[in-house]
């Protein structure tokens, strides 16, 4: 394990309360509404209680001489809920690190922090931080600044919350001034409490690659099962809040996505109230297309009517960050500008109505929510027509950051295998009302066509 021991560490917090910190206005955007402004389902304030109780009895309980700190997972597929219960959480120890009516409350006089790896979220919980008093810029901190931050100053957290805990690095990255081995392995020593939000599905790069099948990259379940049974706990979300589809939508993407074999579409489609499909669920627009351009073209017009809809396309077009524009061509008919790098904007990309002239990759869209989305399975996902499923083609996925070897890879085929359908399973799981798909692949777009027709 990598910084300074507990033992080495001083609490160093304030006991007395902090002055409030008036709220900064702000315009309001969808995306905060879905995370902050949203009232928590009977399962998310239960999970909410749930990790607030294990988080005070742990702090009650801490001794210096814990080897590991106390571990809550929040595991969950996209759309879930996962950070809506965080953000609450973490406002709700806030508020109580700050303003318990208790100083005798374990949580009055915490220090805390909420970790976000995502450049894009990052920008959303500090616009949320300019509304919700108990939440400081301060608090909220990337993996590799926080874990320098309190080494340097040799100092020891209360609680850290992870969001979106499948994005820590699993190896060194200098680059990013990471000289650890593992983004968990040093926050475990450098804090009390551990809460981390989980989908091994979106692990989207060898360097942050955690597999729970296999020895490749890390597995969470490695660095759990290191926590005494008493001090660790696991969640499992399983209801979907993001994606207003019929449970046979859901499954078909799930079919795609995870098992890479092709469903009879006609199956999956909704069909009314009298086959068990709601009034919600039954309007969800499901489509394959076999034009880009006049899929595009459609998307614009559900842009127009409901806002948020946008390009997506899976990492298969050239894209270098040099200040140049890059595009996403498909056909005769469609070449789209990949998504620029704007890393000043405040606003995150699929809120900002320029954006519908760009294509977003799956980076830029992690984490967020459309109305609409328009994905491109690009070069890469192609169709091996003897065993009718998905054939992957790694060698043309232009994502060559993100399939540098690391160490701890053993079998780097695999792995790129399971990126690129990662990558697949995050672009269809972003649309709420809608979900267009389009085929780069000549065959394997026939052969979805085909199955879509009745």
């Amino acid at each position: 394990m990598h910084g300074p021991t507990p033992k080495a560490i001083s609490r160093n917090v304030r006991s007395v309360k902090r002055p409030r910190r008036a709220a900064k206005p702000v315009v309001s955007t969808q995306a905060m509404n879905k995370l902050a402004h949203v009232t928590l389902s009977a399962e998310q304030k239960m999970l909410r209680d749930r990790a607030l109780s294990f988080m005070r009895t742990n702090l009650s309980q801490y001794s210096s001489d814990w080897k590991h700190p106390a571990m809550f997972v929040i595991q969950g597929d996209a759309g879930t809920g996962k950070s809506v219960i965080l953000n609450s959480l973490f406002n709700e120890i806030q508020k109580l690190s700050q303003f318990s009516p208790s100083s005798e409350d374990i949580l009055h006089g915490t220090r805390n922090y909420l970790v976000v790896n995502h450049p894009e979220m990052l920008k959303l919980y500090i616009r949320i931080s300019d509304s919700f008093k108990y939440i400081t810029k301060s608090s909220l901190e990337r993996p590799t600044s926080l874990i320098n931050n309190l080494q340097k100053k040799k100092l020891m957290a209360d609680v850290v919350i992870v969001d979106e805990a499948h994005l820590l690095a699993t190896s060194k990255d200098a680059f990013k001034r990471f000289y650890g081995e593992n983004h968990l392995e040093d926050l475990m020593s450098l804090c009390k409490v551990l809460v981390l939000v989980y989908d091994d599905k979106q692990a989207l790069r060898m360097g942050s690659y955690w597999d729970e099948e296999s020895d490749n990259g890390a597995t969470l379940k490695d660095f759990y099962d290191q926590i005494p049974a008493e001090s660790r706990d696991w969640y499992t979300l399983k209801q979907q809040f993001r994606v207003a589809a019929p449970q046979n939508v859901l499954n078909w993407i799930d079919q795609i996505s995870v098992a890479g074999k092709i469903p009879s579409i006609d199956s999956v489609l909704p069909k009314g109230d009298a086959d068990g499909v709601n009034d919600e669920t039954k309007n969800f627009d499901f489509k394959i297309w076999d034009d880009c351009g006049a899929m595009y073209e459609a998307l614009k017009e559900k842009d127009g009517q409901y806002g948020q809809c946008r390009m997506l396309s899976t990492y298969d077009f050239p894209y270098r960050l040099d200040g140049k524009d890059y595009y996403v061509e498909c056909g005769d008919n469609f070449k789209v500008r990949w998504d620029r790098y704007t890393p000043r904007e405040v606003t995150p990309w699929s809120e900002r109505g320029d954006t519908i002239d760009e294509v977003g990759s799956v980076y830029t869209i992690q984490g967020f929510d459309l109305n609409y989305a328009g994905v491109i399975l690009g070069r890469s996902i192609g169709y091996d027509a003897a065993n009718d499923c998905i054939k992957l083609r790694p060698e043309l996925y232009d994502d060559r950051a993100g399939f540098t070897k690391k160490k701890n890879i053993q079998n780097a085929d695999n792995v790129k295998q399971k990126i690129i359908m990662n990558s697949v399973n995050v672009l269809l799981t972003r649309g709420v009302r809608g979900l267009y798909v389009y085929a780069y692949d000549p065959e394997l777009r026939e052969r979805l066509l085909r199955s879509s027709k009745k």
